[in-house]
């Protein structure tokens, strides 16, 4: 097995590959591509947020269905199949 610091000192005296040479100009011109992009102000997401509250206020006030939940008892049956009780290894 090779000492790892000779592997570092060949590794860092190795000359640097063509395709990573180039890779500086291309991140700064993604970066300068992505900068003049047009963006949506704070106000567009405000109203988005806005909307979206309002929309899940009348789902939840208004039920298309109501429907009566049974009363939960301790001693109910499907109780028993309770993750807890599952994964019990007794």
């Amino acid at each position: 097995m090779s000492d790892i610091d000779t592997m570092l000192a060949r590794l860092r005296d190795a000359p640097v590959p063509a395709r990573l040479a180039a890779i500086d100009i291309a991140i700064m011109e993604d970066l300068a591509r992505l900068q003049s992009a047009p963006r949506l102000s704070g106000t567009v997401f405000g109203m988005a947020a806005a909307v979206a509250l309002v929309i899940g206020i009348a789902t939840s006030a208004v039920s298309l269905n109501p429907r009566e939940t049974d009363p939960v008892s301790p001693f109910d049956a499907r109780l028993a199949l309770a993750p807890s009780t599952l994964l019990d290894v007794r």
